[in-house]
């Protein structure tokens, strides 16, 4: 698959500082890489694999299928037979080089992603994340959301960006139950956390429902939540909201459902290069937006001014890279009702007043 920047136009980005050409197409083949190593390791457990499309309920899947150990045939899931599906079968048919020799490939090049200067997770983060991703989430319909998934869209796009240096304690997850025709597999993301030895335990909360959608570390403040995009007007009390392949309960949120659609392939640098899932960047940027408007003035002033200045940077970026995202974005959002053209509007007007037009 072609890594998202290095389809984008170049012209009109004097202004911005984008890392080399060279280190662009690092990140590209690195990307390419870690996508291969997960379908292989989801393969690892059949003898005699064979990939295949299937359809279910109007949409196209990768599966892989071959024997397991007791003998009996089975099918695993691998990805959408999208763009990177379609290119995922192509190497696939062709087949890598040696699996050793792959690995030592991926370390270098991602070793030199860092030296390069591409932002990367601490240590804690780089724990949860990689753990989580060992454990399926990500390949099973999980997204990574919030600061985090914003440095990584950040060097996704190749860019340098001041506004990609905030912190975070919170490690965000959103995703939505995938009917089990299209992933059957289903993964526990406490066993993942137990794993760690860092005292993760779910937090208790006023809605028992939802008790199971957020755990914290024993020290500190560091914490995963898991959340999922509100159905109805508003969030039933006792009503419990789970992502089904995931395994965990999960805070339904309004306007997530626009953010998470089509997710992307991303890399999340750290000790080693995890492969994770991430919003479009055009998304991100516009649900920024909207999200800034709703937080409480008082409360989460900063918050909110975080929010406005990620929407600015992105849509700064995007208009001189790839400024047809940015527009089918913002179409899309404002399509889904007075509700949200309003929250867009207020938004864009917050951040014009704020930091100007990008």
């Amino acid at each position: 698959m072609d890594c998202y920047h290095t389809i984008m136009r170049s012209h009109g980005s004097e202004n911005i500082e984008m890392f080399p050409l060279h280190i662009r197409t690092a990140y590209a083949d690195l990307l390419n890489r870690l996508l291969d190593l997960e379908a292989s390791n989801t393969m690892a457990s059949l003898a005699s694999c064979s990939l295949f499309i299937k359809r279910v309920g109007g949409g196209e899947y990768v599966y892989a299928q071959g024997r397991v150990a007791d003998g009996t045939n089975r099918q695993v899931y691998i990805l959408p037979h999208d763009a990177a599906g379609r290119a995922l079968i192509e190497r696939f048919r062709k087949s890598r080089a040696d699996a050793a020799d792959e690995k030592s490939a991926i370390e270098i090049t991602a070793k030199a992603l860092r030296a390069a200067g591409m932002l990367r997770l601490d240590p804690i983060e780089w724990r949860v994340v990689h753990a989580l991703a060992e454990n399926g989430i990500f390949r099973l319909g999980g997204v990574l959301v919030g600061t985090i998934a914003y440095r990584c869209i950040v060097n996704l796009l190749g860019v340098k960006l001041l506004s990609a240096n905030s912190v975070t304690t919170d490690v965000d997850i959103a995703g939505k139950t995938v009917p089990i025709g299209i992933i059957p597999d289903v993964v526990c993301p406490q066993t993942a956390l137990d794993r760690l030895e860092m005292g993760f335990s779910p937090m208790m909360e006023a809605d028992p429902a939802l008790y199971g959608f957020r755990f914290k570390a024993r020290k500190g403040e560091f914490k995963v939540e898991f959340l999922t995009p509100l159905t109805g007007r508003d969030i039933e009390p006792g009503r419990r909201t789970e992502i089904m392949q995931l395994g965990v309960p999960a805070i339904p949120l309004r306007f997530l459902d626009h953010l998470i659609e089509e997710p992307l392939p991303a890399i999340a640098l750290g000790r080693r290069p995890v492969l994770v899932r991430v919003p479009q960047p055009a998304r991100y940027a516009v649900h920024k937006l909207i999200i800034a408007r709703e937080r409480d003035k008082k409360r989460f002033a900063l918050k909110a001014q975080k929010d406005l200045e990620q929407s600015f940077d992105l849509q700064r970026v995007l208009k001189n890279l790839d400024p047809e995202s940015l527009a089918d974005a913002f179409e899309d959002a404002r399509n889904r009702g007075p509700g949200w053209r309003k929250r867009l509007q207020a938004g864009q007007k917050a951040m014009d007043r704020l930091l100007g037009n990008p």
